[in-house]
């Protein structure tokens, strides 16, 4: 995962070849200590490839996620990742995701608007609106690259005013709605 600034990542161990305390900070809500349900996982093993990936699972209800922010001061800026993204629940009136998040964040880190790339259920609640783009994944079962130009992102969320951004934040999310 990367926010390039022209060939500088400016997202600390996106890659996750170090634990992913390093530069993340994680928060879980609904974990329960006892059932092992909010797990990071990192290994060799989820891709074809020598690098290391990482997986978020959670479990039961609410939710788990990695995030990291980056000041900016230019939104001439890509952002790119690769991704598989999976969710799955037991009964339809609830819904299970998993997003890649794009926050773009003002003063005091209030969220001006979202572009979020997911996977959900089918009993998703998320709505696209001027602050929230939704990119739905293609499919749970593969790989995909994903690639924006963080600017024209801006594009799909009208209720950003460009000169506002002060700071990305990446959010990797994992979450269940009700008792999956």
């Amino acid at each position: 995962m990367a926010v390039f600034a022209g060939a500088a990542n400016l997202v600390y161990n996106g890659d996750f070849e170090l634990p992913a305390d390093s530069g993340w900070k994680r928060l879980a809500w609904g974990d329960f200590a006892d059932t092992g349900n909010c797990r990071v996982r990192r290994t060799h093993a989820f891709y074809p490839d020598r690098d290391y990936e990482l997986m978020l699972h959670k479990m039961l209800h609410q939710g788990l996620q990695l995030t990291q922010r980056l000041p900016v001061s230019d939104l001439d800026l890509g952002f790119g990742l690769s991704a598989r993204l999976t969710s799955k629940t037991e009964r339809e009136s609830l819904f299970a995701a998993a997003a890649v998040c794009l926050e773009f964040l003002g003063a005091a880190d209030s969220v001006l608007g979202e572009t979020r790339i997911y996977s959900a259920t089918s009993g998703c609640d998320w709505r696209p609106g001027p602050a929230l783009h939704l990119i739905r994944a293609a499919d749970s079962l593969s790989w995909h690259d994903y690639r924006l130009l963080v600017e024209d992102e801006l594009d799909s969320l009208p209720a950003v005013c460009r000169d506002s951004v002060r700071a990305l934040r990446v959010r990797v999310l994992a979450y269940v709605l009700g008792n999956c």
